[in-house]
């Protein structure tokens, strides 16, 4: 069922501030792209505070921003790397 309007179309749809300010931000390719699945974990605000510290350095360090999957991915690599052994 469509939602009732009063007018015929919604006046801000085709406005410039709602297509150049308000449009939706590009998603990082590397996290949306092929062979990734987004996965959720709960985190302990020093554990939150660690990996937010450590984004900040390697980005102090080599002038690119780190994100947090990318951080999370070698964190498990390591730890399969470990366990495995």
């Amino acid at each position: 069922m469509k939602p009732r309007r009063s007018i015929a179309h919604d006046p801000l749809e085709e406005s410039e501030i709602m297509r150049d300010f308000y449009k939706p931000s590009a998603k990082d390719p590397e996290e949306s792209g092929p062979g990734l699945v987004k996965a959720t974990f709960y985190l302990s605000p020093d554990d939150v505070i660690a990996l937010e510290e450590l984004q900040l350095q390697i980005r102090k360090r080599t002038g690119r921003k780190a994100n947090k999957s990318e951080l999370m991915r070698e964190a498990i690599a390591l730890l399969v790397k470990e366990y495995s052994k």
